[in-house]
């Protein structure tokens, strides 16, 4: 700049005798200022870029909360899900029945009526569901929405699984209702008990454990998503 100034005074006082033209003298002495005007444009440009930088952070670090956030959510859901179809263990109060064949000697019983068939399990189940039950297994097999209970000679298959008697029924809910539906007179597990000599008992529980679903022996053969 000094270097500048000094040949800028020179034209100014020698510019007649050095042949210099007004245009020229006047492009000197604006070099400084063209100068000093790039150098103030750098500046305003790299606070840009800076801002402009910062700016981007701000929205990656704004997708990425809100990825996680996506994550977690849909997380939370199929957590919750597998809870609701019985993909989870479950643990809570509700009541324990045991029921098993009839030890009554009425010879006016068949024997066919002296043994628990899968439809006395199915009704029962479905007493206690109707009762409010949140989770249910039968012998450690817990009942979904796609779970069968059926005969298989002298013992049920449950879920693809045989199940001997007698047959131990837990189930989770309110413990009043459930016990209600299964003592009362008048219900199948009462019936089942004073009319046909099987052998029905209940118990509530402040603790039970309910396993989860074991979906290795059933499969979905015919039904499929509908788009």
């Amino acid at each position: 700049m000094f270097l500048l100034a000094v040949i800028v005074s020179a034209v100014i006082v020698n510019g007649s005798d050095a042949n210099v033209d007004e245009n020229t003298i006047y492009i000197v002495k604006n070099i400084s200022k063209y100068k000093d005007k790039i150098e103030e444009t750098k500046t305003e440009v790299n606070e840009l870029k800076t801002e402009v930088s910062n700016q981007k952070n701000i929205i990656n670090g704004y997708h990425d909360d809100n990825f996680l956030d996506e994550i977690i959510d849909m997380n939370y859901k199929i957590q919750e899900l597998k809870f609701y179809n019985g993909f989870t263990d479950v643990r809570g109060p509700g009541i324990m029945l045991r029921v098993s064949d009839s030890t009554s000697e009425d010879e006016n019983l068949d024997i066919m009526e002296k043994i628990v068939h899968d439809v006395d399990i199915t009704v029962l189940l479905n007493d206690l569901k109707s009762a409010g039950a949140e989770a249910i297994d039968v012998n450690g097999k817990r009942i979904v929405n796609i779970s069968e209970v059926v005969c298989a000679g002298p013992v049920l298959k449950i879920n693809g699984e045989a199940v001997p008697a007698p047959f131990v029924i837990r189930a989770v809910g309110d413990q009043e209702s459930l016990y209600s539906v299964v003592a009362d007179e008048g219900t199948y597990a009462y019936d089942l008990k004073n009319k046909y000599g099987m052998e029905v008992a209940v118990m509530m529980s402040y603790n039970l454990s309910v396993p989860s679903f074991n979906e290795k022996n059933s499969q979905i053969k015919f039904a499929q998503g509908a788009e």
